[in-house]
């Protein structure tokens, strides 16, 4: 049998969140005294675990003090049961909420730092951590933050080039018709089921999202394929379908928030951009191409691979083979290695 590997963190930090002071835990891992940091943040539906194995590596293998945190509201500690939040923040957190969660965790990471110089800081998100994450990212940028990331990768998710952005290349923004069906029709699955569960019962919830899940199924209607609900259903113990829910009110908020066009194309926040200057914050994106449907424009990734091949920033976008959704468990190896080699290159 093969040993189990150990995942766990040096040292756990604590950071204020919105209603709790200590609600926001940073699991670290690595040298106080590293030359670089490294925030990494998962989405939906994964909280600190995702990233571990990952953000252990990364530390033992590179010189990398490595915070990893996830969305409010999506742990489950001891210190802080899930049940916490959906009793205090019903309706969940707002991308604001979030950004500003993440402005927190980088100030704790930064304050485990012993480097006398400054450490270069890298942030690194997947999913739903890359709208807050940019959010955050921008801000912290503008406003001259010492806390601010000096280049960011993006995992599955990414965003449009800032408004002020010119000479983009020309790229097929039009997704088809079905391929924005599949996502769009995936956040209203999720959205009803927290609905549901938050307005009328625990039970009715679960009915909703059985019965939306599997019609999603049966007419292949998800934006993703078998590869990564074999990640969902190997999580050990499983997922409690009530906290998988819950942690749907990002799905919830945004139909509650945001326009049917915004939603339809993607459209989530004014400050979830790009970096204006990839010059001077460069951007990683990797994305897992065995998918039904992406979450990126076509002119966004030929604006990092143009970047990259007339080396205007090292800024670059990969899609990697062979991988969906949680492409940094499907294809770590190669996924670890891009990050490495981004962080390393000058």
């Amino acid at each position: 049998m093969a040993a189990i590997k150990d995942y766990s963190p040096r040292k756990i930090s604590y950071y204020p969140i919105p209603g709790d002071l200590k609600g926001g835990a940073l699991f670290i891992y690595g040298d106080a005294n590293a030359a670089n940091m490294a925030l990494m943040s998962a989405g939906f539906p994964d909280d600190h675990e995702a990233f571990m194995p990952f953000a252990s590596r990364l530390a033992k293998e590179t010189d990398t003090l490595v915070g990893v945190t996830c969305l409010p509201g999506y742990d489950d500690r001891e210190d802080k049961p899930w049940t916490d939040h959906k009793r205090d923040r019903k309706y969940g957190y707002s991308f604001d909420d979030m950004a500003s969660c993440f402005r927190e965790a980088a100030k704790a990471l930064r304050a485990e730092s012993s480097l006398p110089s400054k450490a270069k800081f890298t942030g690194i998100f997947h999913d739903w951590g890359v709208v807050p994450g940019s959010i955050w990212s921008n801000r912290a940028i503008a406003d001259g933050s010492d806390n601010a990331p000096d280049e960011i990768v993006y995992f599955d998710v990414l965003m449009n080039p800032h408004p002020s952005t010119v000479d983009l290349p020309k790229g097929n923004d039009d997704l088809s018709v079905m391929q924005k069906c599949y996502k769009t029709l995936y956040m209203i699955v999720f959205a009803s089921a927290f609905a549901a569960q938050t307005y009328v019962c625990g039970i009715f919830g679960i009915i909703t999202l059985s019965l939306l899940m599997i019609l999603l199924g049966l007419f292949r209607l998800g934006p993703c394929y078998k590869i990564d609900d074999d990640v969902m259903q190997s999580k050990s113990p499983p997922m409690a379908i009530s906290r998988c829910m819950y942690m749907s009110y990002v799905y919830f908020n945004i139909f509650c928030q945001l326009s049917l066009k915004k939603i339809w194309n993607s459209e989530f926040h004014e400050d979830s951009t790009l970096p204006k200057d990839l010059s001077t914050v460069p951007v990683l994106y990797l994305y897992g191409k065995h998918k039904r449907s992406y979450w990126h424009k076509d002119s966004s990734i030929k604006f990092l691979q143009r970047e990259h091949e007339e080396k205007r920033s090292k800024s670059n976008s990969i899609g990697v083979e062979g991988a969906g959704h949680w492409l940094y468990i499907q294809k770590p190896d190669i996924c670890f290695d891009h990050v490495v080699n981004f962080m390393k290159e000058k």
